[in-house]
């Protein structure tokens, strides 16, 4: 069994040529990256990791074994590769994985000032989705790497919202190629981009700027996307929700917020927007936290401006009944300079049971937290999502911890659990989080406490199976 990820490490031969000065001092100049990759089954397995260069050739191999239900952690010297790597990445098993890597930003003094995280492919397509692309929107510039999951060279042909197109050739089987939109002519700041390609590909977007933010591009829309977590003028945080309509009509959205009763901040509200098709709209940004610049669509909304909340998203209306894809960002860049992005989730992809590679409780001060979406048609009774966390912690090998949802959790709403001083000192792992027969899908935050000014928030999308 296969997992692919584009994995961008050490690419300062590339970022350091472009001039950086004034609002974009603060980018990072250099890149390196981790990979967490978890075992599904409670058998042992053995795992071959497969460094593929930005110019299609193997870079490095390593093989490992890895335990039944545990996760591993590979970064800088246990990487088979040298400094200065720049490519993709191939993960092959004999048991089920799943993998997810951490992507941080540095400074040219080598300091790391900012971080983001992503999730591993385990198929690839021949289209590909990007709702929120960037070139210089408040210092912000957006970069992707598409790699080829095929077994032939990859032709791949780019088409963005704004009218302009770019082509890629020759992507060698398991290698990738890099387009960064601040060498591109765009007459629009923020846009999106369909890609078309003639071998299975998967698409990893990078937001750079003063803080780090990375996406998976999307195979397929769905009708009722999910977003597990939105915050609002929570501790400075606020989210913009980018839904791009990929289907050929134009349609009309809405998307109800609703909090968290585990959180008890926020009242449930609405949004409704015209989405034309191949464009994408910003959703929550304006209707809860930012005055609607005059460019942006109308909006029809119940949400008041300034209000907190902390809580769920959800498509519920497409008249047209268009695919839709979306990416989620929180931000804080009035106090702290914290982001991330992860992907909204499709509700008929739920299951019963959710893989999170990584978990942490005050590792290096820093500590996850996951929530977890209700996508059938019952409310799931509390006690019913039974969540087992396995790993190593100050002392070493901890007994598993198990928890499980302290109350019902109604069909469309959702259950966040933080994992600070919850599990054990210095803790890294993972956690399988079975929901009993009912159908569910999750994201997970990653943040470090204490360093106020660096961009340490992450998220990625936890792996769901029947």
């Amino acid at each position: 069994m296969k997992k692919f990820f584009s994995i961008l490490m050490a690419i300062a031969l590339v970022l350091v040529l472009l001039p950086v000065s004034g609002a974009q001092a603060q980018k990072p100049v250099d890149f390196e990256s981790s990979i967490q990759i978890r075992n599904l089954s409670p058998n042992d397995g053995g795992i071959t990791i497969s460094f593929f260069s930005i110019d299609g050739t193997m870079a490095g191999e390593a093989t490992d074994t890895i335990a039944g239900n545990t996760s591993k952690t590979y970064y800088q010297s246990t990487m088979p590769v040298d400094s200065g790597f720049n490519g993709s990445v191939v993960v092959a098993s004999n048991v089920p994985t799943a993998g997810i890597s951490n992507l941080v930003g540095l400074a040219s003094n080598r300091s790391r000032i900012s971080y983001g995280g992503f999730s591993a492919f385990n198929a690839g397509s021949e289209k590909v989705y990007l709702p929120l692309l960037m070139k210089s929107n408040y210092s912000y510039d957006t970069f992707f790497y598409v790699q080829n999951l095929g077994n032939a060279n990859a032709d791949v042909t780019i088409t963005y919202s704004d009218g302009e197109t770019a082509q890629l050739n020759g992507i060698r089987p398991g290698a990738a190629k890099a387009v960064y939109q601040d060498t591109e002519n765009h007459p629009t700041e923020v846009f999106s981009a369909i890609l078309t390609a003639d071998q299975p590909v998967a698409v990893t977007v990078a937001q750079n700027g003063k803080t780090l933010s990375v996406y998976n591009g999307f195979s397929a829309g769905a009708k009722f996307p999910v977003m597990p977590l939105i915050q609002a003028n929570y501790y400075n945080y606020f989210t913009g929700v980018q839904i791009q309509n990929v289907g050929s009509m134009p349609t009309e959205v809405k998307v109800e917020y609703d909090p968290d009763p585990s959180f008890g901040i926020g009242t449930s509200c609405y949004e409704i927007q015209t989405i034309q098709p191949g464009q994408s709209n910003t959703f929550v940004q304006y209707a809860l936290t930012y005055e609607r610049p005059p460019e942006h669509p109308d909006i029809n909304t119940t949400c008041v401006k300034g209000t907190p909340l902390v809580g769920s998203g959800k498509v519920t209306v497409n008249t047209s009944n268009q695919p839709l894809v979306a990416v989620v960002n929180q931000l804080n860049n009035t106090t702290d300079q914290k982001g991330n992005t992860y992907s909204a989730l499709n509700p008929e992809a739920g299951g019963q049971t959710i893989v999170y590679p990584l978990v942490l409780d005050r590792y290096y001060s820093n500590f996850t937290s996951w929530s977890i979406v209700n996508v059938g048609y019952n409310k799931i009774p509390a006690g019913d999502i039974v969540c087992t966390i396995t790993g190593q912690a100050e002392e070493g090998p901890i007994t598993p911890v198990v928890v499980t949802n302290p109350e019902d959790i109604p069909v469309g709403k959702g259950w966040s659990y933080q994992h600070l001083n919850q599990i054990s000192n210095k803790f890294v792992g993972g956690a399988t989080c079975i929901a009993n027969g009912h159908s569910v899908v999750g994201t997970t935050n990653q943040l470090q406490l204490g360093k106020p000014g660096i961009d340490t928030f992450m998220a990625t999308e936890g792996f769901v199976l029947p």
